[in-house]
């Protein structure tokens, strides 16, 4: 799958992961590891930028881009993309669009190439 990255967006992504090897596209609504938020009104309608200093499953699936950076993502999240599929920095905010929509114009994004302390469910927010 092919994902355009603006050079705005990229330089925000690199500047608030400045310690990634690997970019991750991923929902955050409580589906993965790397998910904060979570509940039924956030399947496909969150969308965060996770960096990281080595790929998980099930994160095997390179995203092919217009930058030289390694994106990945998962089969799961996938089935939220669809052609045309671009990162933009637009007001202050990641947006990731296709051809036919805005997916998420408030994309965020997390940094896990430090250890994370587990604070279990308690710190999961939901609808």
């Amino acid at each position: 799958m092919d994902l355009t990255i603006t050079n705005d967006a990229l330089a925000y992504i690199e500047k608030r992961l400045p310690d990634a090897k690997y970019y991750i596209l991923t929902a955050d609504d409580g589906s993965n590891q790397y998910s904060r938020g979570g509940g039924a009104c956030t399947v496909g309608d969150t969308f965060q930028v996770v960096g990281v200093t080595k790929l998980e499953a099930p994160y095997d699936q390179e995203l092919n881009t217009n930058q030289d950076v390694p994106f990945y993502t998962s089969k799961n999240d996938e089935t939220f993309f669809d052609e045309g599929l671009k990162l933009s920095f637009v007001n202050n905010w990641l947006r990731l669009t296709t051809n036919n929509e805005i997916l998420d114009g408030q994309v965020t994004t997390a940094d896990f190439t430090k250890p994370v302390k587990d604070e279990g469910m308690g710190a999961i927010k939901g609808c």
